[in-house]
Parts: C-alpha cells; structure tokens; sequence
C-alpha cells in the first residue's frame, strides 16, 4: 500500500469509529436512567403570606410593565363575525 491509501484508510478507520461511539452514547440510554423513570417536580400551593414586598412590586405599574399585546381580531379583516357569531 501506498502511504496516501494508508492515510486515507486510518482516516475513514477514525470517523467509523467516532460514528459508532455517537450512535451508541444517543441511541442506547444508561441502565441508572432507565430504571428510575419520569421525574416530576410538584410545586405546592403558593399562599397569600408568600412575599408581599415581591406582589406590591408586581402590582406597581411604576416599576413593572406589561409587553403582552391585546390583538383586535374584528378589524383589519373585512369580516365583523370572524368566528361565526
């Protein structure tokens, strides 16, 4: 063989090998992950005494602004009853 057909050997040689090693680490999962299943983080109940400093400053339309955009959905499309009514 000649030295570039050994180059390019080893080098095909190398990407299989990375290829397979990917394919098994993503399509194979750890034996520690199965077994344990879904994890679910429960949030409790959020109560009136929670943070009253952090609700005031919520409530403060000084400090606070709202980005949500109300969308007009009866103008603009030529059709006063857009969901049939």
């Amino acid at each position: 063989m000649k030295t570039k057909d050994l180059m390019a050997l080893i080098v095909a040689v190398i990407i299989f090998l990375v290829a397979g090693y990917l394919a098994y680490t993503q399509l194979l999962p750890k034996k520690a992950t199965q077994t344990q299943g879904t994890q679910v983080e429960v949030v409790g109940p959020i109560t009136a005494d929670f943070d009253s400093n952090a609700l005031s400053t919520l409530s403060d339309a000084t400090k606070t602004r709202d980005y949500s955009v109300p969308l007009d959905l009866t103008t603009g499309l030529n059709n006063q009853a857009v969901f049939g009514q």
